[in-house]
């Protein structure tokens, strides 16, 4: 039982210290936002929601709540198993960033009760998210106004039997990359991606074992297109859906009324099984995990004749400089060449090597190879470097000093932004190349628009938020939505048609913009604060 209790209390003071930080907050922010994108209107243009169509028709249920809760689940467990695993896969980094490292190894605390005490506190997170969705959803069935009967078990079940457990299991896989050291950094935000994308697509196509679902879309969406296929015989051979959107909407939907759903046990089953594998998981990393991986040095083996107490002597009639001098730290064409320079050698060779075969790649290859899958794998490589540009003085603690330079207090993130703009460039290389000989020079400037937008993107985050998983975030559903998968709006590289007529590249030129710009408010704002 005192296990049990020392569990609780390591994830509720977890969830507690997230809550109070302004990150919490915007993360609310973003998922009230997607979740209004749930329920589009009749003539909706930007929507994210589950998409069943045949020929120009859109097929949807009445907006009651047995709709909205199953529609609402099946969309927030595509959320919160993708974007939710960056919001909480920080929980036992904290621990140093929080300066409590050392006391937290230094307790008694055995590992497999700390490491289950923050898969808790994740999972906390995660269903506090839930509960936003859950108003939310109750909130837009009466704004949506087709149906004002409230049916609060019908709405929470499919909450309570498919996204609980998906929180779950993504709260597991939160810590299991967490304890795994290659997979503790930005290296393991790619992966996870990666092997997200495999696990949902291997349950779509998978139709032999129910067990296959470890999320539980796969079953959601199997329960509505049950529902669908009883009501509309066109769509009786139809077995695939998406998540996302299928163009305009213009009044072109069809609707029925989903009243009743029948779960069966096969289906409480297979939550348990993933839970119980999630438990199983989390004892297993318990395991390989130290508590001395959460102190921040080593301590050296000279300590004790490094550590002296000496005698304090004053010194008198000294007079101390002012913090901000005017003089110059080298000259602003030098802070280009070493920070460029950082870039260039913060990637391994074999990063070197995958974007030279990717490179030559593009040379070779046209349509959808080139525009879905080499240029999106080159524009998914750097985002290591992107995610640090406005971090990397805080990382290596030498910021306090070079605040104390005038050039750099004045043009440091422009100098940093020209830096990435350029390895940018490089690394575009062979793409600008191509486009050169398909004499697609628009192309070309959409291109130099978008390099400008992602590195101003990660200037900005860089000085507002200090981290770098706040960028890698934010990129990962923009390339993820508009480059890979070709929304027009996110499009920011203009590689579809529509968002070439759209101008869509010339609109984030402009955001880059305001992000530069705000980037020098917000590190003026901190100056004063020295």
């Amino acid at each position: 039982m005192n296990s049990i209790y020392e569990i609780y209390y390591i994830g509720i003071s977890d969830f507690l210290d997230r809550t109070r930080s302004k990150t919490t907050f915007i993360i609310t922010l973003l998922i009230m936002y997607i979740s209004y994108l749930f329920f589009p209107q009749n003539n909706s243009s930007l929507y994210y929601t589950l998409n069943y169509s045949f020929g120009k028709y859109f097929y949807r249920g009445i907006y009651n709540s047995v709709w909205l809760g199953w529609v609402s689940t099946i969309a927030f467990i595509s959320v919160v198993t993708l974007i939710g695993f960056y919001f909480v896969r920080n929980s036992i980094k904290r621990e140093k960033e929080l300066l409590i490292g050392e006391i937290t190894a230094s307790i008694g605390t055995k590992s497999w009760i700390f490491i289950f005490g923050k898969a808790f506190g994740n999972l906390l997170f995660l269903l506090l998210q839930m509960l936003v969705v859950i108003i939310i959803t109750i909130i837009m069935q009466f704004v949506r106004g087709e149906s004002c009967y409230l049916q609060p078990i019908k709405l929470l079940t499919p909450f309570l039997i498919l996204a609980v457990p998906a929180c779950f299991i993504t709260a597991v896989i939160a810590i299991i990359f967490e304890v795994i050291p290659f997979l503790r950094n930005s290296f393991g935000n790619v992966v996870y991606f990666f092997a997200w994308s495999g696990i949902i697509i291997y349950s779509i196509q998978n139709r032999t074992s129910t067990l296959a679902d470890v999320f539980g879309m796969n079953t959601a969406a199997k329960i509505i297109s049950e529902q669908l296929k009883l009501n509309f015989k066109e769509l009786a051979d139809i077995d695939s859906f998406s998540l996302g959107t299928s163009g305009p909407l213009h009044g072109n939907i069809k609707t029925f009324i989903m009243d009743n759903v029948n779960i069966s046990l096969n289906i409480l089953f297979q939550r348990l099984f993933w839970i119980f594998i999630g438990i199983l998981l989390l004892f297993l990393v318990s395991m390989f995990f130290k508590r001395t991986s959460l102190i921040r040095t080593k301590a050296s083996k000279n300590i004790n004749s490094i550590v002296q107490e000496k005698k304090y002597t004053p010194f008198k009639g000294t007079m101390l400089s002012e913090i901000f001098e005017n003089k110059t730290y080298s000259n602003n064409l030098s802070i280009l060449k070493s920070n460029f320079k950082i870039i260039l050698t913060s990637p391994n060779l074999y990063w070197y090597a995958i974007l030279i075969f990717c490179s030559i790649g593009v040379l070779f290859s046209k349509g959808d190879t080139l525009n879905k899958f080499l240029i999106p794998v080159i524009w998914i490589l750097p985002i290591f470097i992107w995610s640090k540009l406005g971090t990397v003085q805080t990382d290596f603690n030498m910021e306090n000093y070079l605040l104390t330079y005038k050039n750099y207090r004045n043009t440091e993130p422009l100098n940093f932004t020209a830096a990435g703009i350029l390895f940018t460039i490089l690394i575009n290389t062979a793409v600008i190349i191509k486009f050169l000989l398909l004499h697609n020079f628009l192309g070309i400037l959409y291109i130099l628009m978008g390099i400008f937008f992602v590195n101003a993107l990660g200037i900005f985050i860089g000085n507002f938020a200090r981290s770098p998983t706040a960028f890698e975030i934010i990129y990962i559903i923009l390339w993820y939505v508009g480059i890979l998968n070709g929304l027009t709006s996110l499009d920011f590289l203009g590689l579809t048609t529509r968002a070439v007529m759209c101008h869509i590249p010339i609109i984030f030129l402009v955001i880059g913009t305001f992000l530069i710009a705000s980037s020098m408010i917000i590190k003026n704002n901190r100056l004063k604060c020295y």
